[in-house]
């Protein structure tokens, strides 16, 4: 996304480019994979009236070659007229797909897809890129894009992922507020940005208890939802614009504060918490909670599962 705004003359990004994590889009009834189907690309980017970027991320891939064919056919699905443009129409003349893998990986996916076409599993209308993405450190730290195969429309970006491009992510940080993506977040991070960067602020002009040292925060799913959407994430724009992350997803998160004895609930939706800062690492402490309470649910349903319906567990 930062590429495609990004531009070069006037070293600056272009504001008059649309982008979204998460968008939903419609297939078309000729789609050769889903006709008529909802589909959400990882990120959708409308550089003009006329063109645009449907962007597919792996984070990783399997050693296995032949599990990457789900994979790609999950791309092929956006090789389509696709509905859910900033349009009035909501459709475009043209877009490119971009698929975003790792470095490591990025020969290899190639050779599959150049497989596949050769072999008739899959063909692509659309101009079609594969790009290798790496994190590299020391001291500062980027993101390299490098283009491995294939090109797009705009050949000035293409010119640019070919020779390999490095985004420091301090900018990337300091640009965009987003900590969160369209898939569903690991509890522990989650509960890490909810403690530390909202309730740090809730809690900021509130008195402790003086039993505990702990401060009482009422809160709300609809509160901390909403916050988290604003200053991590992303409210929805409209119909295709999904709410990144959902209530769903901190109802979750609030209740398992209450398992860990770090809340308490009172009505639906309604909690109090026992907001302390510590010094500790608050993602190593709550990855620790939600291991702890994937153990007991894992053993409930072991238990649940350990007879036969209509049998009684032997006596004691």
């Amino acid at each position: 996304m930062n590429e495609v705004r990004w531009n070069q003359d006037k070293r600056s990004l272009r504001s008059e480019v649309k982008y979204e994590l998460g968008r939903r889009m419609t297939t078309s009834p000729t789609n050769p994979v889903s006709p008529r189907a909802e589909v959400t690309p990882d990120a959708v980017v409308q550089a003009k009236e006329q063109s645009g970027f449907v962007v597919e991320v792996k984070l990783g891939l399997p050693k296995e070659v032949c599990f990457w064919d789900k994979d790609i056919r999950q791309v092929q699905k956006y090789d389509d007229d696709l509905e859910g443009w900033w349009t009035r129409s909501e459709h475009i003349p043209a877009h490119d797909i971009l698929v975003l893998v790792p470095l490591t990986r990025a020969v290899r996916f190639v050779d599959r897809v150049k497989d596949g076409i050769q072999e008739r599993k899959w063909d692509f209308r659309r101009s079609l890129s594969v790009t290798g993405f790496i994190k590299r450190s020391g001291a500062k730290d980027f993101i390299t894009l490098k283009q491995e195969w294939g090109a797009l429309s705009d050949r000035n970006l293409s010119e640019r992922l070919r020779e390999s491009v490095s985004i420091h992510l301090v900018i990337l940080a300091a640009t965009y507020k987003e900590k969160f993506l369209d898939s569903r977040p690991p509890p522990p991070y989650l509960l890490h940005i909810i403690w530390d960067g909202l309730f740090t602020h809730y809690a900021a002009d509130l008195p402790r208890e003086e039993e505990g040292g702990f401060v009482p925060l009422s809160v709300t799913v609809v509160r901390v939802t909403k916050d988290l959407q604003e200053y991590y994430g992303s409210p929805s724009a409209g119909e295709r614009s999904p709410e990144i992350p959902g209530a769903s997803l901190v109802r979750e998160a609030l209740d398992a504060l209450v398992e860990g004895k770090f809340a308490e609930r009172k009505r639906d939706g309604e909690y109090v918490i026992r907001y302390k800062r510590t010094r500790s690492d608050t993602l190593r402490r709550f990855g620790r909670l939600c291991f702890v309470l994937e153990q007991k649910q894992r053993a409930r349903r072991e238990s649940a599962t350990s007879f036969l319906p209509g049998m009684e567990p032997p006596a004691s």
